[in-house]
């Protein structure tokens, strides 16, 4: 029996493949789950699981009441091999992403404004242990943990902090998932340093854009094929 994970990434290809040979454009409506379901041979809730991927990674937008639209081609530039599987049968990678996006753009912005200089000491010095450990991936994954939870501490907010606890079992088993289908750990160094540079010269726009950027490649690493 093909397993749900295998299904899950046959289907995203498939709707890949047609979004590619049909030339669907940023603006252009999906078929319906339905009709996706009928065109590929597939269940619609493998359907509905490709289409959440592909919402989270912002390729695809649902319009309330009408329907499901192409927001952005970029995520159909790499390699693909969805890893839409859960971790202990508890949480999924995706949705933690998912709610990643909702407040830790925001975060950065406030840390912008509100970091201590004790605090930017802090991710000064997680950014440079992150350099040190560029093919020590163990030692990687937690300083990137530490740097992101630096940030959210920065943002001065004890409500965001109490929240960041409760994930942070999932965010480091995450990490540790993610860190083995990212090419160049240094990639993921650089867009830190954006991110602390933005941080440290108190530009909470820049701050906020660049958390955005680096969650939309974190989920692009998520369909990388490549394991370690």
């Amino acid at each position: 029996m093909q397993k749900q994970t295998d299904v899950a990434t046959d289907v995203l290809q498939k709707i890949r493949n047609l979004i590619e040979t049909q030339r669907m454009r940023p603006g252009t409506r999906l078929p319906s789950e339905r009709s996706l379901a009928a065109q590929l041979g597939v269940g619609r809730p493998a359907i509905r699981e490709a289409l959440k991927a592909l919402s989270i990674l912002d390729v695809i937008e649902s319009r309330h009441g009408d329907g499901t639209y192409i927001k952005s081609l970029a995520g159909l530039s790499l390699g693909w091999s969805v890893k839409l599987d859960r971790i202990e049968e508890n949480f999924d990678l995706l949705e933690l992403l998912e709610v990643r996006k909702m407040f830790e753009p925001r975060a950065a912005a406030l840390a912008a404004v509100r970091a201590t200089p004790k605090q930017l000491q802090d991710l000064r010095r997680e950014l440079r242990a992150q350099e040190a450990h560029l093919v020590r991936y163990p030692a990687f994954v937690r300083n990137d943990f530490n740097f992101h939870e630096g940030i959210l501490r920065a943002a001065g907010n004890q409500i965001l902090v109490d929240i960041s606890r409760l994930l942070a079992p999932m965010l480091l088993k995450s990490r540790q998932i993610t860190v083995r289908s990212t090419l160049d750990l240094k990639k993921i160094y650089e867009q830190h340093q954006t991110i602390f540079e933005a941080i440290r010269l108190r530009q909470p726009e820049l701050a906020e854009r660049a958390m955005l950027d680096h969650l939309q490649v974190a989920g692009l690493d998520l369909i990388s094929p490549v394991k370690r």
